[in-house]
């Protein structure tokens, strides 16, 4: 709300202190459209970005209803809508998610009419999406020798998030931690530019999600984000890679972790995950 006000106060020609009748766009949702070779197309875009030729006219969350007012009625609207998500799942970052290929609005304006777009996106061509993990066919996660639990691939449909498998953590007392690296994939990432991990997932116990340097100086292996428990509600992360990725310029490759250890108090848990993927330019 505070993003939007501002921009009502301080727009060049959009808004001025005697509003009139507003052409109003309505967005109803983001759709998502992805090839084979781009996995899933699921996505957590609950918010749209509104641009004019010359200013940021606001943020607006889905379904989005927009009301554009220009000093001079015969021009077009000009609109560019790009999707927004919460990087890292917090509300404070919000982000255009620059892979989604934005929209363009060009209607003449009008003021007093409605129109409704629909927002049909894909990832851009310029995107490298790599398919890291998605449980089809695999399970490249393998715990450390001294986990006592692991990721094991399910097909149970009370896990499944989509497709035929999932990745499934189960702990309990005596079965309470696993550490666990995607095996001799060297994923080649490069240090400069966005890069972004985007999985789906679902828990009841926490759990971290990083990534392992391999080659390089810097050899580390590191959590780069704790999730808190779902319960029944499917949820989908983008998981900024930018920071750890540069730390690393001299890495040879990165490798995917995720690690899990019994909150405290309970006597089990479990996480599951889908469609690990990593996004970058």
């Amino acid at each position: 709300m505070s993003i939007f006000l501002a921009v009502l106060t301080s727009g060049c020609g959009v808004w001025d202190d005697s509003p009139g009748v507003p052409h109003v766009i309505v967005v109803p949702e983001f759709e998502l459209t992805t090839t084979m070779n781009e996995g899933t197309d699921s996505h957590a875009v609950e918010e749209v970005w509104v641009y004019t030729p010359t200013d940021v006219l606001g943020v607006f969350p889905l379904p989005a209803t927009i009301p554009i007012i220009y000093d001079n009625e015969t021009e077009s609207l000009g609109l560019t809508i790009s999707a927004g998500i919460k990087a890292n799942g917090i509300a404070a970052t919000r982000r255009v998610y620059t892979f989604y290929d934005a929209i363009e609005v060009d209607y003449q304006y009008v003021p007093g009419l409605t129109d409704t777009v629909e927002f049909q996106s894909n990832y851009i061509d310029a995107a490298n999406i790599i398919l890291a993990e998605d449980f089809e066919s695999s399970n490249r996660f393998q715990a450390s020798s001294l986990s006592v639990a692991e990721v094991v691939r399910t097909t149970d449909p009370q896990w499944v998030f989509e497709g035929e498998a999932s990745g499934l953590i189960l702990l309990t007392d005596s079965i309470y931690h696993v550490t666990s690296t995607t095996q001799e994939q060297l994923y080649n990432l490069p240090s400069n530019g966005p890069k972004w991990l985007e999985f789906n997932y679902r828990c009841d116990n926490s759990f971290a999600v990083g990534m392992q340097v391999v080659g390089g100086v810097n050899e580390q292996r590191t959590p780069i984000i704790v999730l808190n428990p779902t319960h029944e509600e499917w949820k989908k992360m983008y998981l900024d890679l930018e920071p750890f990725v540069a730390s690393a310029p001299d890495a040879f490759g990165f490798e995917l972790t995720l690690d899990a250890i019994l909150d405290a108090g309970k006597e089990s848990g479990f996480v599951v995950v889908d469609n690990f993927k990593i996004v970058h330019y």
